[in-house]
C-alpha cells in the first residue's frame, strides 16, 4: 500500500537507493526502511498535493496577440546580410602514423 510522506521539517532524509527524498513528498510503499523513518520522526505523512490541469484554449481559438504600441518597431526585421562560415576539416592520423 502506498503513502505520502515527506521529510520532517529541517530534515534530509535518504531514500533506500541512497537518493535524496524530494522536500515537497512522494508516494512510497509502506516498507520496513519508511516504517522506521517515520517511528524516529525523520519522515512525516503528508498530504498529496493537488495538481490543477493547465487550462487549455478551446479548439479554434486563437490566443490574444499583443499588438506594439504606436510609434515603437516591432523588431521583427530579418538580417539579409548572413554570411555562412565553413568549419575547417581537421586532420586526422591514420592508426599506422605516430
Amino acid at each position: 500500500m502506498l503513502g505520502f510522506y515527506k521529510p520532517a521539517e529541517g530534515c534530509t532524509v535518504d531514500q533506500e537507493d541512497g537518493r535524496p527524498w524530494p522536500a515537497e513528498g512522494m508516494d512510497a510503499p509502506n516498507t520496513l526502511f519508511v516504517r522506521r523513518r517515520i517511528s524516529c520522526g525523520d519522515l512525516v505523512v503528508a498530504e498529496r498535493p493537488i495538481v490543477v490541469p493547465a487550462t487549455e484554449t478551446p479548439e479554434g481559438e486563437q490566443p490574444p496577440v499583443v499588438e506594439p504600441p504606436e510609434g515603437e518597431e516591432t523588431g521583427g526585421e530579418q538580417l539579409t546580410d548572413v554570411t555562412e562560415t565553413e568549419t575547417p576539416s581537421r586532420s586526422r592520423r591514420s592508426k599506422g602514423d605516430k
